[in-house]
């Protein structure tokens, strides 16, 4: 079976975010069970890097100083790099080279239209819809954004099969994007238990100590992993400490470790002086994997308010490392974060909910042993990618089934 992936980016090629990551994940684990892969995607902005499978790149013209994934760089130049993408992809396939498309978000459109106009391009089309984040957002945002929109609703509609990354989320894919039920899948973005293992030291403490000797000591610390974006509800997580802070309800040596860059970071810096807990507040950045797991194994408690999600492969990271979560009752956290079992769900916007959560934890270390063993068998199990690999492929094998030979 010959696979090809379309994506604008993948790990390590590009910077990782939750859907590249997924994307390098997907590749190694379906070449470790015999499946050949080929990654069409823009060119490499990493110099060095390599990937689990054949590379075809595309050029993705944008804007000199116009930063990538941007939403005015997606509004403008995401539509004519699917074009790109899709004519390139179609060779593929028109060449033998290729059984099955599977893509990520909007770079299903460009093979789909293609497809619907040439029959005979008769590889089956795939599409992850990912975070939807188009579908979500308000404002003016929203209204850069209308094109997408629409243009993801076609593509979805020109697949065989849709993604929906959660059980949680198969309505909201139903929905959004136009797609009857009997065309969406539920098959969850993963982790890899080897190479979490792999990634973590020895002494996470020690590791953290000498990286953050601020923060060494602190207890209880809390963590929170993501872009520093005003939706992700960092902001939330700020107000919930602060306000606990106010009341006297968190031992003086409370932390709140955030990784992650993004255009939030100076706001959030400027409401922890605001709100007198700056010394408390550390912002540190994107960091090493490797100071990311220690991170991750040396924390008591993962906030995640975030108000709107996709698969969320922070939350599973955290509960790998056995470290119970806080989180907001959005996207596909609710198929990771079971109340009461592996952590404590509220709604998004709760500040009032999440500082009563965050408290409860604090409180009450066995309560949090409980909860994050209970959560690292979930993640391990149900959520590791040797599993989920299986479960692709047998998606595969059902759609080129169908094929008319």
């Amino acid at each position: 079976m010959r696979v090809a992936l379309l994506s604008r980016g993948a790990h390590p090629l590009h910077p990782p975010g939750g859907m590249e990551r997924a994307v390098y994940h997907l590749a190694k684990h379906l070449r470790a069970k015999g499946v050949e892969t080929v990654l069409v995607t823009r060119p490499a902005t990493r110099e060095g890097a390599t990937f689990p499978g054949d590379l075809v790149t595309v050029p993705y013209a944008t804007w000199r100083g116009l930063a990538h994934g941007r939403v005015l760089d997606r509004a403008l130049h995401y539509p004519r790099f699917s074009r790109r993408l899709g004519a390139a992809v179609a060779e593929l396939v028109a060449g033998g080279r290729v059984d099955l498309v599977h893509a990520q978000g909007l770079t299903a459109w460009g093979y789909g239209r293609l497809r619907r106009r040439d029959r005979s391009l008769r590889a089956p089309l795939v599409m992850n819809p990912q975070g939807m984040e188009e579908h979500k957002t308000r404002g003016l945002k929203r209204l850069a954004l209308t094109r997408l929109r629409a243009l993801s609703r076609e593509a979805a509609r020109l697949a065989d099969r849709v993604v929906a990354t959660d059980f949680a989320t198969q309505e909201e894919v139903e929905r959004l994007l136009g797609v009857e039920a009997a065309r969406v899948v539920v098959l969850p973005n993963g982790i890899d238990p080897d190479e979490i293992a792999g990634a973590t030291p020895a002494d996470p403490a020690a590791a953290v100590r000498a990286a953050f000797p601020a923060v060494a000591e602190s207890s209880p610390m809390v963590l929170s992993v993501g872009r520093l974006e005003a939706y992700k509800g960092f902001g939330d997580v700020l107000a919930a400490l602060a306000q606990l802070h106010g009341a006297r309800r968190l031992p003086e040596a409370w932390a709140w470790v955030v990784v992650g860059q993004g255009s939030d970071r100076a706001r959030l810096l400027a409401a922890a002086v605001e709100r007198g807990v700056a010394s408390h507040v550390h912002l540190v950045g994107r960091v090493a994997d490797r100071l990311l797991h220690a991170l991750y194994a040396r924390a008591d408690i993962f906030a995640h308010a975030t108000r709107y999600e996709g698969s969320s492969l922070v939350t599973l990271e955290a509960m790998a490392h056995g470290l119970p979560v806080v989180a907001s009752r959005t996207g596909g956290i609710p198929d990771k974060v079971v109340p009461g079992e592996t952590g404590l769900l509220v709604e998004p916007g709760d500040v009032a909910g999440l500082a009563e959560g965050l408290l409860a934890l604090a409180a009450d270390p066995s309560r949090r042993k409980a909860l994050g063993v209970r959560g690292r068998a979930l993640a391990l199990g149900a959520f590791g990618w040797p599993v989920l690999a299986e479960r692709t492929i047998a998606l595969y094998e059902r759609l080129l089934a169908e094929v008319p030979r």
